[in-house]
């Protein structure tokens, strides 16, 4: 599943293809949620936003049935309904969420948090705490100070929550 996670961004067909094969070939249970999130990357990297929600929602189920493996979907499922706008998934967004709430732990993962709930309620509080947090230039790990900030691939939700906020 390592190499369906790699090529998913460069090359989501053959990731697609390596998912597949893994879920006919399977002898247990203990990849799949690792590879549906490798389908997911790909389906976002072909653009295929509706297939991409669906396989985020099967790897939020696995996550459910096996605890012990999380992702960081609970995050990228959310930032996707809201910064595409898919009204019909707000709802299950916003719970998926406040379930999760307890595992921020980089900037980033604050900002996503911040931000998909900012666009999906036009909430200036909430956009404001995402600008705020876009703004953090240490992770504040020992280490690791450049870890989990946010990036240039997220101008174009920081122009949106400037929207909200002005």
């Amino acid at each position: 599943m390592i190499q369906a996670l790699t090529l998913a961004d460069m090359h989501p067909e053959v990731s697609i293809r390596l998912v597949e094969e893994y879920f006919e070939s399977k002898k247990s249970q203990f990849d799949d949620a690792r590879a549906l999130l490798a389908k997911a990357n790909a389906l976002m990297a072909l653009n295929d936003i509706e297939s991409c929600i669906l396989t985020f929602k099967e790897v939020l189920e696995k996550e459910r049935e096996f605890p012990n493996f999380q992702t960081g979907v609970y995050l990228d499922y959310p930032y996707l309904v809201a910064t595409h706008e898919v009204k019909a998934e707000y709802s299950n967004a916003l719970d998926v969420l406040n379930e999760h709430v307890d595992r921020l732990a980089f900037p980033l993962d604050q900002f996503k948090w911040h931000a998909s709930k900012a666009l999906i309620n036009s909430d200036r509080s909430e956009a404001k705490k995402a600008l705020d947090v876009a703004e953090v230039k240490k992770s504040g790990f020992r280490f690791h100070q450049d870890v989990g900030l946010v990036g240039k691939e997220h101008e174009s939700t920081i122009k949106s929550l400037c929207k909200i906020v002005s």
